[in-house]
């Protein structure tokens, strides 16, 4: 879809420089998430889908198992591949999209999917997603999802679950020169003159409590085992 070739895909390729020196390398991980890591069997083999820059590559390995992470934004895999330089590992990764992942069926222990499906523009292409998250896992695998929430539990407060969210990227990290920023040169965002900052658009939906649950029963090959929220995220 348009919003999201625009507004998310676009927008991650941009920025990717920045985000892995803001938030990638701070190694800041979802309490859940880790947890999920590390409680599977020692040598499992893990899918990643939506890596980004691989910050949770590393709990894999300590947890004793393998990973091999997909993401769409080919700038994001190559921060963690040729600039993180903390990584004991070199990680398999491939550019891929979650609506179809190159991975043979029942290749894989486990999947994680961790701030992914909020960029996710209709109900088709989440139930997309964990389908084919359910397709590349094991019988009997285990499937960790985990998106942005909304409403009284989340610290995130917007008007509607569809929204517009800025990040705002510092010149420095982009990879164009100050007047090609300042003529637009990226579209879908704007310079904004008097901070020097260049704003992007990124589309997220919010998700109400419950609503992971429901996308996850319309899927007949998984099972909910649990669910629950922290830090502004559902998971499932």
């Amino acid at each position: 879809p348009n919003t999201e070739r625009d507004h998310v895909h676009a927008v991650y390729d941009a920025i990717a420089t920045q985000w892995h020196h803001t938030r990638g390398k701070r190694g800041v991980l979802w309490p859940s998430a880790s947890l999920f890591v590390k409680d599977l069997p020692e040598g499992s083999i893990v899918a990643d889908c939506g890596c980004g820059d691989g910050k949770y590559f590393p709990a894999v390995w300590e947890a004793g198992s393998y990973v091999i992470g997909t993401d769409i934004s080919l700038p994001l895999l190559k921060t963690a591949l040729l600039n993180d330089k903390s990584l004991q590992k070199r990680p398999a990764v491939a550019v891929a999209d979650c609506m179809s992942i190159p991975f043979r069926n029942n290749s894989c222990d486990a999947a994680i999917c961790i701030a992914v499906m909020h960029h996710l523009s209709t109900i088709d292409r989440r139930i997309r997603c964990i389908e084919e998250l359910a397709r590349i896992v094991k019988i009997n695998g285990k499937i960790m999802i985990q998106a942005w929430a909304m409403g009284c539990h989340s610290r995130r407060r917007f008007a509607a679950p569809d929204v517009f969210v800025p990040f705002n990227a510092q010149p420095k990290y982009l990879d164009k020169s100050a007047a090609e920023i300042y003529s637009d040169a990226y579209d879908n965002a704007d310079f904004d003159e008097q901070k020097g900052l260049v704003v992007f658009q990124r589309y997220c939906h919010m998700y109400r409590e419950g609503e992971l649950e429901d996308i996850v029963s319309q899927i007949p090959s998984v099972k909910l085992i649990d669910g629950g929220f922290e830090t502004g995220n559902y998971f499932v």
